[in-house]
């Protein structure tokens, strides 16, 4: 349920719900984030408390408080930079620099779920390179602005280089959490990954091959081992050593997490081929099937709960937004016209089913809560960083 009136009333949809959103909504949706983000780098007294209590009791604590990069802050920046909001981009540019050389001058632990930080400064890359090489004919002092954000870039190599030296299993697939002493390998994990290296070959061109096959070869093995053959739906996670899928099988989060990935990597192939479609590729047709499965379970109202095949269950916000993004990205590059059978109902009624979450003063709600653990989902629902940001993400892309 939602917190307060809805902004948007439900009414029968007839086209495309988010090329409509009100600019001024969106205004507000990103004035939350960036304080979000703030939060995030300036946490309260109070919060840090929570958190030093939380690590006494060895219970799970806020791993933003320790990493202004972990994915929380990703997803915000995510929204940030696809707005096109100059203000925006600015402030997550400048945030995504003041951590990356912090973490220069005081190196500290890089956790996997950082990627999403940087791939999110990758997209900023990829919109400034684009704006300015369109006005660098009419404005040719545009084009040395380029250099200013080349950062970005270099640091992304480096980000790689340290990413392909963290522990993995026996397959090469990036452990989620090695301090534990088990391979266990995440959606959020593979998603987050290959979303970064997949971005990262986009920007490298023809010099980008090796950042691909790194990201193709997270995905390969999360759809080999970590997929429910029944629903065609991922687990959370997998685990080699034990043999064994792990959590719940059509999380909508985990879902979300994968076909970022998924599609990022499907992008960049398309880039890399300089081709309009894709049959040959080995990983085309499973990334349909899987688009196809999640959106079977969409309920009467559009909407998908937080488990995907339950009829009845709670919408979360968070993974609803986050598979609208994946789907945007994927429409907005063209690779939707490769899967005929998907309509453009199906997607039009699922971007609808969001805004009833969306309050009148930009505040996104339905978010759940932060997971702790393989099928640990407590049930607590409300406005969250990464509601936040996944959605102003969704939204911006048709906006």
């Amino acid at each position: 349920m939602t917190e307060s009136q809805p902004f948007f009333p439900t009414k029968p949809i007839e086209d495309d719900p988010f090329e409509k959103f009100p600019p001024s909504l969106l205004s507000k949706m990103t004035t939350i984030a960036l304080r979000n983000l703030q939060e995030i780098e300036h946490p309260s007294p109070l919060n840090r408390g929570k958190d030093a209590v939380k690590r006494l009791l060895k219970r799970p604590g806020d791993a933003s408080i320790q990493d202004p990069l972990f994915w929380p802050a990703g997803l915000l920046l995510l929204g940030l930079v696809e707005t096109g909001n100059s203000e925006a981009q600015n402030s997550a540019r400048t945030y995504l620099q003041r951590h990356l050389h912090a973490g220069k001058a005081h190196p500290r632990r890089l956790h996997v779920d950082d990627a999403l930080a940087m791939g999110a400064g990758l997209r900023l890359y990829q919109k400034e390179e684009e704006r300015i090489g369109a006005l660098e004919q009419q404005s040719p002092q545009e084009a040395s602005r380029l250099s200013a954000i080349s950062s970005l870039l270099h640091e992304g190599e480096r980000f790689a280089d340290i990413l392909r030296k963290l522990p993995a299993d026996a397959e090469g697939s990036l452990i989620y959490n090695p301090a534990s002493g088990g391979d266990d390998i995440f959606a959020d994990g593979c998603g987050m990954v290959s979303f970064f290296f997949s971005l990262l070959a986009a920007c490298k061109g023809q010099d980008g091959s090796s950042y691909l096959s790194f990201a193709a070869s997270q995905l390969t093995a999360f759809l080999q081992h970590g997929m429910d053959q029944r629903s065609g739906l991922p687990y959370h996670g997998y685990s080699l050593k034990k043999g064994a899928k792990q959590g719940i099988p059509g999380w909508s989060r985990a879902a979300g997490w994968l076909l970022m990935g998924y599609t990022e990597y499907l992008i960049a192939c398309k880039k890399k081929n300089g081709r309009q479609s894709l049959p040959d590729e080995k990983l085309f047709l499973p990334y349909f099937q899987l688009l196809q499965s999640i959106l079977n379970c969409q309920r009467e109202d559009g909407a998908l709960s937080w488990i995907l095949c339950s009829s009845e269950g709670a919408v979360d916000t968070s993974g609803l937004s986050m598979l609208c993004y994946a789907i945007g990205r994927a429409e907005g590059e063209g690779l939707l016209a490769e899967c005929p059978t998907l309509l453009p109902q199906q997607i039009f009624s699922l971007r609808h089913s969001l805004l009833p979450y969306i309050r009148e003063d930009g505040l996104v709600s339905g978010a759940l809560s932060a997971c702790e653990d393989f099928a640990v989902h407590r049930q607590i629902y409300g406005s969250f960083p990464w509601g936040q940001g996944a959605a102003l993400a969704a939204i911006s892309l048709s906006c």
